[in-house]
């Protein structure tokens, strides 16, 4: 007899609590603690050293729950937590080497408990004062750690974890929050911090300069408006419950007391505008990537991308012509490489007009109802040219930049502005005056719409923040304003995506608080690029979005997660973040480089036979329990997780990216039961229900009782670099009374976000079924809890229907799935809402 021989695999072990963190422990003697661990290799050895009045240790033992994906194993160990911190640290031992953890794991227990507080700072500039340098006294330097919201780049907000004793002391932070690392704290708080802006004057914090207190975190104020009063606002809230969310929505809450818009209610864009619909309610689709960074569009080239296009019948309904239309000069703002605007036509190397170049593209592709162009809101990256003959018409002049605006900021490598000219007083931008501003758009808008545009991507926005002194920051903002009017008044509502456009009005300020728009929300360019050639730079791009929206999605914007690649660049990793983005779904393939499946997850075809993007309701966020968590570290570890909600099915989405540092490893989670109800959300739970999770790409199931304890963990789950899992979270429906099953309705699965396609699921009396109504064309699926489907019917508009079955091992339940499409219930006529499917059980024969 030959014995087989398993392949040896190299050993891999990840902790939760990860190595580093710091937990806490509610206040009992005797309280334990339960941690956890996830290897490859079922034969490891694992440890914990805990260090605290009498040193310990004790051993991981393996447990068996689900494992979903590459095969893991889960193990783990109760460690008594007494009045005193513990210091864990790790180690595990394989194939005889032994393999101790560097960091360890800080266990505070909760011995003291407070309740929620309220901070506030407010600053008054007198008449004449044009700045402003005040300390924040309660926000110690000692005490927090956590996610601060740092302006890195010249246009770019992004999260870093960092103590508040790293907080930088040139760089803008913009938002915080925050957990303790002061014992004498209670362990279980959150911190938000808001520096709040207003339309008189702009704020963020850094820590102390020279010449100030030292380690103490200061607001940096700057005048926007001249001769008033001008106020800002540096408000926190402390929370010690278990959603981290509530110090948020705390903060967020003041600062809108504070400039009188809480009861102001925000709104999407008309769906319909100026005769057409919300260019970003259709797949779209931007020059930028497609044709080449940096290469200007043709007639020839332009040409040819719409064929590729319509060759593979790609149903696009908005297409934006990104930079390189314009008719621009180089050479007249400063050094000899800078270019700006010299008139509102095409560039003579379209050779052909403005209005022809919008007729290729509309010709070529008739699903096209939208054509839009980008510019910045300067007008070109370095203005005005400044010698246009624009100069004299709207009686423009020169106006300073100066990097002391914003400091901080590093130069590195290529930048297309004028203030990365070695000589301060180069830097020059040509500009209307700010009683111009609105005129100077609405004619430059309007010469696009005469050749058939009807929206505006308008970029580096945040740029103008180095327009010098209380003049240049009274002309960036009746540039902003000025535009958005015009935008509103030719294009229609909402139809200009706002980008490069991280600052304070966006993010902390009038804009984003929707005092500009008085409540109207205005796309917003949530991060940098998705491909740039950055380490990490999908993965980072996955994490800003996702981290960015914990604000976004709590302001006036929509967030938009900027163009991807459907045969390039992760495609799938990006294409399933912007399923569950409310803004728009842009593609920026070469030519002849599509990948249909990808593309046809993120769209589907309605009764009338339009096709539109199938996107949540809600905007995704991480999943508030992890939010502490290392995603981004090296070696196997925990994904980047977050949730959205589709309350109209009574379910949520789950989604996970494998997120480990340079996507060397896997990502391995743990999932528990407080995961799913913070998905679900525990007051949308639905009484006496149990659920069922479908883990959608390994396409399997089980079922979830809510009524678990928070800790118990319900499946292991490992996913190699590169890849995603959508997880989908539904209930399961009761018919048939006592001698009836159980239904689950999982939408339509061949889509991303596969619920966002029901618009309507309910249980009937007459007949006993599960009746749901479903949008767009498509795979709709459902799980019955019974192998014996014989008695199973699915109607179609009222018609009999045949379906798939397919057996789900080890969970006696049925996966069915129903071909929903054209020629399945008729396509109806164009003011038809949907299909309406029923599940039924038949009487036995």
């Amino acid at each position: 007899m030959v014995s087989e021989v398993l392949p040896t695999l190299h050993p891999e072990v990840c902790f939760q609590p990860a190595p580093g963190q710091v937990v806490f422990a509610e206040p009992a003697t005797g309280t334990s603690l339960t941690l956890y661990a996830i290897s490859n290799r079922p034969d490891a050895r694992i440890t914990v050293s805990i260090s605290s009045g009498s040193p310990s240790a004790a051993d991981f033992k393996l447990i068996k729950i689900p494992s979903i994906g590459l095969g893991h194993y889960t193990f783990k160990v109760i460690v008594d937590v007494k009045e005193d911190s513990l210091s864990l640290t790790y180690s595990y031992t394989v194939d005889g080497n032994t393999i101790t953890l560097d960091r360890a794991v800080t266990v505070i227990p909760r011995t003291c408990q407070t309740s929620e507080d309220e901070f506030q700072t407010v600053v008054e500039l007198q008449p004449g004062q044009d700045r402003a340098d005040i300390k924040i006294p309660w926000l110690k330097i000692d005490d927090w750690q956590g996610w601060v919201w740092v302006r890195p780049r010249n246009t770019w907000i992004e999260p870093r974890w960092i103590t508040l004793k790293e907080l930088p002391v040139l760089l803008g932070s913009h938002f915080f929050l925050l957990q303790p690392v002061n014992s004498t704290i209670d362990p279980a708080s959150s911190f938000c911090v808001y520096p709040c802006s207003t339309a008189e004057a702009t704020v963020h914090l850094t820590s102390a300069r020279d010449g100030e207190e030292p380690n103490t975190v200061y607001a940096r104020v700057r005048r926007t408006k001249a001769d008033c009063t001008a106020k800002v606002y540096v408000v926190g809230k402390i929370t010690t419950g278990a959603d981290v969310f509530e110090s948020i929505d705390g903060a967020i809450g003041m600062a809108k007391q504070y400039l009188g818009t809480s009861n102001l209610i925000y709104e999407m864009p008309p769906t319909h505008d100026r005769g057409t619909l919300w260019p970003h309610s259709q797949l779209g689709f931007c020059t930028w990537s497609s044709i080449g960074e940096y290469v200007r569009p043709t007639n020839e080239n332009l040409a040819r991308l719409v064929k590729s296009l319509k060759d593979m019948d790609l149903p696009i309904g908005s297409f934006i012509i990104d930079d390189g239309w314009q008719d621009i000069r180089a050479g007249m703002n400063g050094i000899p490489d800078t270019k700006g605007l010299w008139s509102f036509d095409i560039w003579d190397g379209m050779n052909i007009s403005f209005r022809e170049s919008v007729d290729i593209i509309k010709r070529g592709l008739p699903t096209v109802e939208n054509v839009g162009v980008w510019m910045t809101l300067h007008g070109y990256w370095n203005s005005i040219a400044s010698k246009s003959p624009l100069v004299a018409k709207y009686k423009m002049r020169p106006y300073k930049l100066s990097r002391d605006c914003v400091p901080g900021l590093i130069y590195k490598g290529f930048e297309m502005q004028t203030c990365t000219q070695p000589d301060e007083k180069d830097y020059i931008w040509w500009l209307p005056p700010k009683e111009l501003a609105y005129q100077f758009w609405k004619d430059y808008f309007s010469v696009c719409a005469a050749a058939g545009i009807t929206f505006a991507k308008v970029d580096d926005q945040a740029y103008c923040s180095f327009l010098a002194g209380v003049e240049g920051a009274e002309e960036a903002f009746a540039l902003w304003n000025g535009m958005n009017k015009a935008a509103d008044e030719i294009f229609g509502e909402g139809r200009v995506i706002h980008c490069m456009a991280h600052y304070e009005r966006m993010f902390n300020g009038d804009i984003g608080m929707g005092l500009a728009t008085n409540g109207k929300r205005v796309v917003f360019r949530n991060t940098n690029d998705f491909g740039l050639p950055r380490p990490n730079v999908h993965r980072d791009h996955i994490h800003y979005n996702l981290m960015n929206c914990i604000i976004i999605s709590r302001m006036c914007l929509i967030p938009d997660a900027d163009m991807f690649m459907s045969a390039a660049q992760w495609p799938e990793y990006h294409a399933v973040l912007r399923a569950f983005f409310q803004g728009p779904v842009l593609l920026s393939d070469r030519a002849g480089e599509h990948d249909l499946e990808v593309i046809h997850k993120l769209i589907g075809r309605t009764r009338s036979g339009v096709y539109e993007v199938i996107q949540a309701p809600n905007t995704i966020r991480p999943l508030r329990s992890r939010i502490w968590e290392p995603t981004l570290d090296s070696g196997i570890g925990p994904s980047i997780k977050a949730a959205s909600s589709f309350p109209v099915a009574n379910s949520s989405s789950v989604i996970l990216w494998s997120s480990r540092d340079s996507a060397a490893h896997a990502s391995t989670d743990i999932l528990f039961a407080s995961d799913i109800i913070d998905a679900l959300g525990p007051e949308e739970l639905l009484p006496d229900t149990k659920y069922l999770l479908w883990f959608n790409d390994h396409r399997s199931a089980m079922y979830f009782n809510p009524s678990l304890s928070s800790g118990t963990p319900i499946a292991e789950i490992t996913l190699p670099p590169e890849t995603h899992e959508v997880i989908t979270i539904v209930p399961s429906y009761s018919i048939g009374g006592t001698d009836g099953i159980e239904i689950a309705c999982l939408g339509l699965v061949d889509k991303y976000a596969s619920l966002a396609a029901i618009t309507e699921i309910q249980v009937l009396a007459a007949p006993e079924c599960l009746r749901t109504t479903v949008k767009f064309e498509g795979k709709l699926a459902f799980v019955a809890q019974t192998i014996e489907t014989a008695r199973i019917q699915i109607l179609l508009n009222s018609d009999p229907v045949s379906y798939k079955v397919e057996t789900l091992d080890g969970l006696s339940a049925s996966l069915l799935t129903v071909d929903v499409n054209s020629g399945a219930g008729g396509r109806g006529t164009a003011d038809a809402v949907g299909w309406t499917i029923d599940v039924c059980l038949v009487a036995p024969q």
